[in-house]
């Protein structure tokens, strides 16, 4: 969120060289492979014409999704951000070279872009700063940090936080927590930084059948669910979700990340389709990048758009998956799941939704988005969760057809080599489904606090985004400085609630992020938006 450049395998095993150390004839040359690589990825599966310098993108059948795309992983790799004013002038492949080669050092671009000041390149980061690796005592260690660039540039955005007399706003360590209190650095504060949506991480049941787990089984799974990791534990859990989520099959995987990026990978390839909402979370983005499948994605929550792309293109693959999320963790909000079951079934696609956030949240037993939309379950494919959020433990699942989870769940790399989600995790998880069954009041009490934080802030003209009818609310600020600004005054206030910078968002749309739980009190919150609301007109 300091601003690393995304990082994918791709990236660290195909780095683009040094390219100041590269003369300027040969500089291009280098440039002009990655760019081909990174367009070659984006044409549609109809085009035969390997691309050259003199390329036109549209005669190609490189569309504005498809260039977009494209465009985000040049950002990435060679740090740098193409302004809009850019875009309209990139005709053909040489457009894009030049325009990396003659503005990927240009400072001010960066700056425009960016809230803390960029290295010119690693060599600049170390003299300005004086890093440990102009002293490191190695050749060999100072030549493999020199060998990463990104080292220096996130050192060099520290270095400017600190001159700046901003604290590293991330990692924070707990020293207690106690409910929806915390101590940090030594002082006692409200937190709005948690997932624990319905308290059930502390619940005396709930942790009561994570000891006796361990009293059984011990505190690790031991061995992949596939050959030796497996419990009654786990086949309960999963037997449980299923139930509670009105799907045929469910089952648990070790890590919800892991679960987004392996299945997606593992069950589309050649000649399908990934299309992804635009602000899909990075899993979903991996998973894609990760599978030979073709993949775009589209605006966010707009089934109108994504209609009629499918319209367009949809022949031309064999599967096609769209995915979306229950809830978005940035934003707060959720997508007209009807309408997208619409869209799937008019084009024949699959319908991945991720609910992360949605689950516990939504709906009036928790039960998610297709409970809060009187949805059949059914009428979607793959539902994929976490239990690490409000079922207060940590894993992840996927659920739908029998056929289909039993095939993911004897062959998805992510469940048959890994090991399993541990005993006491997975005890925790069984029995925090079965505590929301027991005590429904906390789905509507969540429900309660979260509007009364919605509503509150709203009053007190501060900038909520699409947030609504979920535990999910940004107070967006405008830039990156001021998110950081802001969020050191909250905790010094006692209210930790984190910033969320560029480039995990827009600059524009810099943000203090607030996680509403059924724990919260009327008065924290109360106390909450008044700090808030000074806090940013302190900033003004």
């Amino acid at each position: 969120m300091i601003g690393l450049p995304e990082a994918t395998s791709r990236c660290v095993s195909q780095a683009p060289p040094r390219s100041r150390d590269v003369p300027g004839a040969h500089r291009r040359e280098v440039i002009a492979e990655v760019v081909i690589a990174e367009l070659e990825r984006v044409l549609p599966p109809s085009s035969h014409q390997p691309l050259s310098m003199s390329s036109s993108l549209a005669a190609a059948g490189i569309d504005a999704v498809g260039l977009a795309d494209a465009i985000a992983r040049l950002e990435g790799r060679y740090v740098m951000r193409f302004h809009e004013e850019w875009l309209t002038s990139l005709q053909t492949c040489q457009d894009i070279v030049d325009c990396v080669a003659d503005r990927m050092f240009d400072a001010a671009d960066r700056v425009d872009c960016r809230p803390l000041a960029q290295p010119r390149g690693a060599e600049d980061a170390t003299r300005a700063h004086g890093l440990a690796i102009a002293t490191a005592g190695s050749a060999d260690a100072r030549d493999l940090v020199e060998s990463f660039p990104e080292i220096a540039a996130l050192e060099s955005r520290l270095d400017d936080l600190r001159q700046a007399g901003l604290a590293n706003p991330f990692r924070l360590a707990n020293e207690s927590v106690q409910g929806r209190t915390a101590r940090v650095a030594g002082r006692e504060v409200v937190s709005f930084t948690s997932f624990d949506y319905l308290g059930l991480a502390a619940h005396p049941d709930v942790t009561r059948a994570a000891k006796e787990a361990i009293d059984r089984f011990g505190t690790s799974g031991s061995a992949s669910r596939m050959v030796g990791g497996n419990t009654t534990i786990h086949d309960e859990l999963d037997a449980e979700l299923a139930g509670f989520l009105g799907a045929e099959r469910a089952t648990v995987f070790p890590c919800g990340y892991g679960t987004n990026a392996s299945v997606l990978a593992h069950l589309f390839g050649e000649g399908d389709l990934i299309l992804y909402d635009e602000l899909a979370h990075n899993s979903i983005v991996q998973g894609a990048t990760a599978s030979a499948a073709a993949r775009r994605s589209f605006r966010h929550n707009d089934h109108e758009q994504l209609d009629a792309l499918l319209r367009d293109i949809r022949g031309r693959y064999r599967r096609v998956v769209v995915a979306i999320e229950g809830v978005y963790s940035m934003d707060g909000d959720y997508p007209d799941l009807p309408r997208f079951l619409e869209v799937k079934r008019r084009h024949d696609a699959l319908l991945y939704c991720d609910e992360a956030h949605s689950v516990g949240t939504m709906g009036c037993g928790g039960r998610g988005i297709c409970e809060h939309f009187g949805v059949d379950p059914a009428e979607g494919d793959l539902w994929m969760g976490t239990i690490s959020k409000a079922l207060g433990s940590g894993g992840g699942y996927v659920a739908g057809s029998a056929r289909l989870i039993d095939y993911l769940g004897l062959t998805t790399p992510a469940f048959v080599f890994s090991t399993a989600c541990s005993p006491p995790n997975a005890a925790a998880a069984l029995e925090a489904v079965r505590v929301i069954g027991r005590e429904p009041w906390r789905v509507s009490q969540l429900r309660d606090r979260a509007e009364l934080f919605l509503k509150l802030a709203i009053d007190a003209g501060l900038d909520t985004g699409p947030s609504g009818d979920t535990p999910v609310v940004p107070v967006i600020v405008g830039n990156s400085r001021r998110a950081l600004a802001v969020s050191q005054m909250l905790l010094e206030a006692g209210i930790n609630a984190r910033p969320i910078l560029y480039p995990a968002v827009r600059e524009s749309q810099a943000r203090i992020r607030f996680f509403l739980t059924s724990e919260h009190s009327e008065e924290q919150i109360v106390a909450a938006l008044e700090a808030v609301a000074n806090a940013v007109a302190a900033t003004a």
